[in-house]
C-alpha cells in the first residue's frame, strides 16, 4: 500500500513537471507571436478573428479583446467588406494547400482604424489545418509605417549603408 502511495506520488510530480513545461512553451508561443514585426491575425473560414497580436492593437487602434470574436471585415472600410468576403470564401474553396500567398497583388490594399482613418497595407496569407479545423493567418504589414520608414532614411537599404559605411 505504501508503495502504491509512493508510486502516484512520484506518477503526480511527473505529470506536474509536464504540465509546467507545457505552460513555459506557451508562454514562450505567445511572446514569439507579440515579438513578430509585422501583425498577426488568425480567423476561422468564417471570417471571425481566434488571435492577434500587439502589432495589431497598435496599428489598428483597438485592444484585442475588441477584436476577438469579431468578424476580421471590421478592420476594412465598408465599401470593402461584401467584395472581402466573397474573396474570402474562393479562397476557403479553393485554396486548399498550406501555402502562404501575398493578398491582392497588384492592388492597394487599404485597412481601417479603431478612429476611422484608412491605412494602406501588405498582406500576406497562411492557411493551417489542425485537428481542431482550418484557420486562416495574416500577417499584415502597414503600408503607411514601411513608406515612413523608408521616407525618413531609416529602410533597410539606409541601415545597409550605414552599415557598410562602418565596416
Amino acid at each position: 500500500m505504501v508503495k502504491a502511495i509512493e508510486r502516484l506520488i512520484e506518477l503526480d510530480e511527473q505529470e506536474s513537471a509536464k504540465q509546467k513545461v507545457r505552460a513555459e512553451f506557451l508562454t514562450l508561443i505567445a511572446a514569439v507571436i507579440d515579438a513578430l514585426p509585422d501583425g498577426l491575425i488568425v480567423t476561422d473560414v468564417e471570417g471571425k478573428i481566434i488571435l492577434l497580436n500587439e502589432k495589431v492593437e497598435f496599428m489598428f487602434g483597438y485592444h484585442r479583446t475588441e477584436l476577438i470574436g469579431e468578424p476580421v471585415e471590421r478592420l476594412l472600410p465598408q465599401r470593402l467588406r461584401a467584395a472581402h468576403i466573397a474573396h474570402r470564401d474562393l479562397y476557403n474553396r479553393f485554396e486548399l494547400l498550406p501555402h502562404a500567398r501575398t493578398m491582392g497583388v497588384g492592388l492597394q490594399l487599404q485597412a481601417i482604424g479603431s478612429d476611422n482613418r484608412e491605412f494602406p497595407v501588405d498582406i500576406t496569407l497562411a492557411r493551417m489545418v489542425v485537428p481542431k479545423g482550418v484557420y486562416n493567418l495574416a500577417l499584415i504589414r502597414s503600408g503607411a509605417m514601411e513608406a515612413a520608414a523608408f521616407g525618413s532614411g531609416h529602410g533597410p537599404e539606409q541601415e545597409n549603408q550605414e552599415h557598410d559605411a562602418g565596416q
